[in-house]
């Protein structure tokens, strides 16, 4: 077995098909010999009863003689009824026998003498002398000496059909696999070239199995390919967006160890390396983050009930965060949401509760942070985080889709950033993603809902302030 799984798959497929072939050859020579076999048997009993039928006829009215028995192969005696044989042109070992050809009946029995082999009918006739007897033979020598040489003509047949199959099947074999081998050889310039020069694999235009797996493997190549740009992307970003803090720490740390013997300098200086390396511990979480959501889609689901309980814990950290924060006071921080509104008990937004909290999070520190850079400038300082349904769609099939909307009283943002605003690293000012997200904050919502099969929209609001409009479809599956 394990030498048959070393061979190619042309020489496996002609293998079985010859095994296939060979053993179809056997029963087809079987089943032709015993028919052949059946039809002489019947010819040679038909023989026989035409042998015994003309004596039958003749004994009534006969029965003294004299008998014209017919020669030319035909082996006849006929019998007296105390067992003397009146005539014969058996040989003479059937003679010998003729009582026991006798008793065998009126059905034709196969008789075996030395070697010969011999078919026996026999009847009786009552005539005026007594009850006769008619018997007939037939040698078998001729039906057997048919059957052999009908039986080595039928395999000799047999093998040259079963070796011309055989080929047939490896030129049939080569002929369905080339393709696969163009593939084959596709794919090895593919692993060969550059991103630049990288192609796809020919879909044949037959809709056929070798087109369906050249499509299933582009389709593998284009998210590989995705998967390693985002990969490049990522560790281009990471050691851009590293290389600053990394540089800031580490003059931090010389400044430390220049003011050794100045006791509130040195503390001044681990203070401002503290921040920035919560800044890099922040960045590099939220680039690992960014990465795990875009490695696959999210296997939780959240309902309704959940997603209130998300939106009013989100909203109790956001509450807990401004009041911790000096700069933040006199910020208010509310949300809306219908309770008279319930969609369907068995929907279920693609995301896990902790990755809808992470939106709300990121979402209500943006506005937070983008209404505390405008210091005093701001009649009101809001935050107002809302969830509601609304129908997909034009709402023919029933499905509902969940929108949270995060409303600020801030600066808003310019209109040519907003385009923009969900990629990578991306900053409007300082104000609304220069501090600890690192510019990762949107992205990461952006993933999140894309990943729930949602979007994100950011509009500035009138006559101040940044909307942003996440819908999140509900799935019964």
């Amino acid at each position: 077995m394990n030498r048959l799984r070393r061979l190619s798959i042309t020489a496996r497929i002609t293998i079985g098909s010859l095994i296939v072939a060979a053993l179809f050859g056997l029963v087809a020579v079987f089943i032709i010999r015993v028919g052949v076999s059946s039809i002489l048997h019947n010819a040679t009993v038909t023989l026989l009863s035409n042998d015994v039928a003309a004596p039958v006829e003749s004994l009534p009215s006969k029965p003294t003689g004299p008998f014209d028995l017919p020669g030319g192969g035909q082996e006849l005696a006929i019998v007296a009824e105390d067992g003397t044989i009146l005539a014969s042109t058996m040989p003479q070992a059937l003679e010998d026998r003729i009582g026991r050809l006798i008793d065998q009946g009126r059905e034709p029995r196969e008789v075996q003498v030395g070697d010969d082999h011999y078919l026996v009918l026999s009847r009786s006739v009552t005539t005026s002398d007594g009850v006769m007897h008619v018997v007939a033979a037939r040698n078998d020598e001729t039906t057997a000496l048919i059957l052999d040489r009908l039986t080595a003509a039928l395999l000799a047949g047999a093998g040259v059909l079963i070796l011309a199959f055989g080929a047939a099947s490896w030129l049939l074999a080569r002929a369905a696999l080339r393709p696969v081998s163009r593939m084959r050889e596709q794919a090895d310039r593919i692993a060969g070239s550059t991103p630049q020069e990288a192609a796809l694999l020919t879909v044949g235009p037959a809709q056929d199995e070798l087109s369906e797996l050249a499509t299933t493997l582009n389709d593998l190549i284009l998210r590989l390919r995705a998967s390693a740009e985002r990969e490049r992307q990522m560790v281009s970003d990471a050691s851009h967006e590293l290389r600053t803090p990394l540089a800031v720490l580490r003059g931090q740390l010389e400044l430390a160890e220049l003011d050794a013997g100045d006791p509130h300098a040195l503390l001044t200086d681990i203070r401002a390396s503290h921040a920035t390396a919560i800044r890099l511990a922040a960045l590099a979480n939220n680039l690992l983050e960014l990465s795990r959501i875009e490695a696959g889609p999210s296997s939780g689901r959240i309902d309704w009930r959940t997603l209130v309980d998300e939106l009013t814990d989100a909203i109790d950290r956001a509450r807990l965060l401004v009041s911790s924060d000096d700069e933040a006071a006199g910020i208010s921080v509310d949300f809306e949401y219908d309770p008279r509104q319930r969609p369907d008990p068995e929907a279920r937004v693609a995301l896990s509760p902790t990755d809808f909290g992470r939106i709300l999070d990121n979402l209500l520190a943006n506005a937070i942070i983008a209404i505390r850079s405008c210091g005093e400038d701001l009649p009101e300082a809001t935050v107002v985080a809302s969830l509601s349904l609304i129908k997909a769609g034009d709402g023919a099939d029933g499905s509902e889709s969940v929108v949270l909307t995060v409303r600020d009283s801030g600066s808003g943002m310019p209109e040519d950033f907003i385009p923009v605003a969900l990629d990578r690293f991306t900053r409007a000012d300082g104000s609304r993603t220069g501090q600890s997200g690192g510019g990762l904050g949107l992205a990461i919502v952006g993933a999140l809902a894309d990943a729930a099969g949602g979007r994100v929209r950011l509009a500035n609001a009138e006559p101040n302030g940044l909307t942003v409009t996440v819908t999140l479809p509900l799935r019964r599956d």
